[in-house]
């Protein structure tokens, strides 16, 4: 089926955006082109237990995606702590590699989308506050390596989003300068504009819609069939 021919699609965002002007698509990884939450919250749920905590409801947990993994366990422990962090990143990593993709989906459209933009000579990367192995890992095993020309991860460079080095760093990679930063959340908006790029809001993610938008991203979509690259 044609990506355009999408059925019709609900709210207010739900015209189609023009991207054909780009040249390197930039996405996110969680909320944007893969539905990690389930492998997320098992994780989460894996550590809590090694803690000795209560578990928690998968809202509670999924809120705080999106801004890496120390982040995220910051979050949900509700805690400073430095030694209880580096314990429950250590638990936290060693589970969730060892079961980075069980339940975890490419979004609706994702691949035809990349197979579109590479059929097209122009180029995709992808700049995640997730550790970049694991998301390397994740990428292959659903099967879309072959569409990423670059991979930044959130322990690639000294630097994660919303700072724009991440985005600085891959455009110089790929020689583009007409790109695009695709994410769900404002870590991803305000990195796409710190680097002087236009940025692309997915609201079917997990990021919080409203700080998102109160950015001003360029674009904001409800689903990838909107995209005309």
């Amino acid at each position: 089926m044609d990506r355009q021919s999408n059925k019709e699609v609900s709210g207010v965002y739900t015209e189609t955006v023009d991207l054909s002007h780009i040249e390197a698509f930039l996405f996110d990884l969680d909320g944007t082109l893969i539905d990690s939450s389930e492998d997320i919250y098992r994780a989460v749920l894996h550590t809590l237990k090694e803690l000795g905590y209560s578990p928690l409801p998968k809202e509670e947990v999924i809120k705080h995606v999106g801004y890496g993994g120390r982040k995220l366990l910051q979050g949900v422990l509700n805690t400073d702590d430095k030694h209880l962090l580096d314990k429950a990143v250590e638990i936290f990593r060693d589970y969730y590699f060892s079961n980075p993709a069980v339940y975890t989906k490419l979004y609706p459209g994702i691949e035809d989308l990349l197979k579109e933009i590479k059929e097209k000579d122009k180029s995709v990367a992808v700049i995640t506050n997730k550790y970049e192995d694991i998301s390397w890992e994740i990428i292959r095993k659903l099967g879309i390596e072959d569409y990423i020309d670059i991979l930044v991860g959130g322990d690639t460079l000294p630097e994660k989003k919303p700072s724009p080095v991440p985005v600085k760093y891959t455009l110089e990679n790929l020689k583009k300068s007409k790109a695009v930063m695709i994410g769900d959340s404002e870590t991803d908006i305000k990195a796409g504009k710190g680097a002087g790029i236009e940025t692309c809001l997915a609201l079917y993610g997990f990021g919080k819609k409203d700080i998102a938008l109160s950015y001003n991203p360029d674009y904001v979509i409800e689903n990838v069939y909107q995209i005309k690259v």
